[in-house]
């Protein structure tokens, strides 16, 4: 039995912002943490055609040291948001990746200074 195609409307998009994020974007926010963390990593995901994700990850991975934190684009604003101790928060979007990386630095800035020896 066949059905009928349904057709389903574009996402709406700024300009020539692209819908996901890409390998410079990784480029970008590793570069942030070479600078500021560099026991963290990053890594992009594409969990399907449609939908990247960039998470920014402690050493280890270890909750202890700091959360995971998420960038996605959706309805074409880059979000920032956290996942600690089995706990999903969001914490802000943004228009654009260079947007959301001051939020990014400060949070990861915080959390490296508090685990820094004296």
């Amino acid at each position: 039995m066949s059905y009928p195609a349904r057709a389903r409307p574009l996402p709406e998009r700024d300009g020539d912002e692209p819908a996901l994020l890409t390998w410079d974007d990784l480029d970008v926010v590793q570069r942030l943490l070479t600078e500021l963390a560099p026991g963290w990593s990053a890594e992009l995901n594409q969990a399907s055609p449609d939908e990247s994700t960039i998470v920014v990850i402690p050493e280890g991975a270890n909750d202890l040291i700091g959360p995971a934190f998420v960038l996605h684009r959706s309805g074409g604003r880059v979000h920032l948001d956290q996942f600690r101790w089995d706990e999903y928060r969001k914490l802000g979007g943004f228009r654009s990746l260079d947007d959301a990386l001051p939020s990014l630095r400060a949070r990861i800035s915080l959390l490296v200074s508090r685990s820094a020896p004296i």
